[in-house]
């Protein structure tokens, strides 16, 4: 089952207020947007980095509370109180740490969450995919010790069955009216191939997207078209020959914004899938309702006006010229890097660090996307300040994915890990090397040897 956002806290940093997660997560290598400089905002009594990190370390003799008690509080700041707290109660939108102020964004989450009741996780993710279509048919990217970085960014949004999926992306369709968009239902590798020489650097919106991967997996008639969507994702040439014609697609690239009803997909997609299957190479999102606006809170939907706030916002957007190649700058270098290492170090993140390392790289993808967002489109150098907003982005991901495994029982699997971790390093104390039946001995969860010897398979 899903869950329901959790209550969140305001942390300022600069002149901006950032929504975050309560104190018991760590966010980690947040780029502070007027310094260009990688924030980390740690919890649970950290002390401060140098250079001017955040920390949630609680001061001596700061008890707020108490100072309220005593009345000793001037007007101003019984005022300044006052609007913090009305403002943490209005900012319980988790995505608003990746919602750079006064952007396209901004603009387009704030009329959903003003006049509907669908969760915001829907209008940010697909405008951000909005963005990085254009992006890719206008051919721009970044160019990193040469190495072109697309703007190809591969997300599924899971929601409840009747969140306004479907709804949303027709809103944001009706309004901007992207040229390079498709939809190919499951069929053979032939039209597979014939579709993207057609829609090449477009995106590939796929409702119920759960059925074509498993599809993917399970149908012997669907091998071809993995290979073709694995060589895609790479960027690889594809190529159809036939005794009739042949199809070559050079550099081959397509966005893919994927949607399905969360529970349908987990019957649909294995954690196999998930971890180390052609499912893993997707950013997930999950679509949570908020406590300021439940479902069913909102009787009608001002569907002209939701078009009208998209469409006008989306032609503020500034783009670049065709074949656009940014650079990467010294400070986004040194950002990407300490947010890898940051989100690397994470103790018990749970999530195989093949999937975490294939993530957190996706983070350059978002930076090229967060550079236009934030209206440097003719300023050749991608810097921190991208970086960091969309390191912001791929916490989201990464914490909905560890939500996901959960659901699949990944957690049980970690704690098992963990303890067999332990014995072993029990044994190897005491001079003793650690076998099979010790494992099945000593461990209540595993029940046979073959078991241990499965589970040692994946740890040793």
């Amino acid at each position: 089952m899903l869950k329901n956002t959790p209550k969140t806290q305001v942390i300022t940093n600069q002149n901006h207020i950032f929504n975050v997660k309560s104190a018991d997560r760590l966010l980690t290598s947040l780029s502070a947007p007027q310094t260009q400089s990688v924030v980390s905002v740690a919890v649970k009594n950290k002390t401060a980095d140098k250079g001017g990190s955040l920390s949630l370390k609680k001061p001596a003799n700061a008890d707020i509370t108490s100072l309220v008690y005593s009345g000793k509080l001037s007007e101003s700041a019984k005022a300044q109180l006052k609007s913090l707290i009305l403002l943490n109660k209005k900012c319980n939108f988790r995505g608003d740490i990746a919602i750079p102020p006064f952007s396209f964004i901004e603009n387009v989450v704030n009329v959903f969450k003003n006049k509907t009741d669908i969760p915001l996780e829907m209008p940010l993710i697909i405008g951000i995919n909005y963005v990085a279509a254009e992006l890719l048919k206008l051919n721009v990217n970044i160019n990193f010790k040469e190495q072109y970085i697309k703007p190809d960014i591969w997300t599924i949004l899971l929601a409840r069955s009747g969140d306004g999926k479907t709804y949303t992306h027709n809103i944001f369709e009706k309004a901007i009216k992207l040229e390079n968009i498709f939809d190919s239902g499951v069929q053979s590798a032939a039209k597979f191939i014939e579709s993207v020489s057609e829609n090449n650097h477009s995106i590939f919106f796929k409702d119920e997207i759960g059925q074509l991967l498993k599809a993917l997996k399970n149908q012997s008639y669907m091998e071809e078209e993995k290979e073709y969507l694995l060589k895609i994702y790479d960027n690889k040439t594809i190529m159809r020959k036939t005794k009739d014609y042949e199809i070559t697609v050079d550099d081959p690239a397509l966005i893919i914004l994927g949607m399905n009803a969360y529970d349908s997909f987990l019957t649909n997609v294995s954690s196999e899938d998930i971890v180390d299957g052609f499912a893993a190479r997707f950013n997930y999102i999950i679509a949570k309702q908020d406590d300021s606006r439940p479902p069913l809170s909102v009787p009608l939907y001002p569907t002209g006006t939701l078009i009208k706030t998209v469409k006008n916002s989306w032609k503020k957007l500034k783009f670049p010229k065709d074949n656009t190649a940014y650079t990467l700058n010294k400070k986004a270098e040194k950002a990407f890097i300490d947010s890898f290492k940051n989100y690397a170090n994470l103790e018990n993140n749970n999530i195989p660090s093949a999937f975490l390392r294939r993530t957190l790289y996706k983070s350059l993808k978002y930076a090229l996307i967060y550079h236009i967002i934030l209206g440097k489109s003719k300023i050749n150098e991608i810097d921190g300040e991208d970086v960091g907003w969309a390191m912001r982005l791929i916490f989201m991901h990464i914490e909905d994915i560890k939500e996901l495994l959960e659901e699949y029982g990944f957690s049980k699997l970690e704690n098992t890990v963990q303890k067999i971790e332990s014995l072993k390093k029990k044994f190897k104390e005491s001079g003793k090397v650690l076998k099979v039946r010790d494992i099945v001995s000593n461990i209540r969860e595993i029940r046979t040897v073959n078991e241990a010897r499965n589970i040692l398979d994946i740890i040793e």
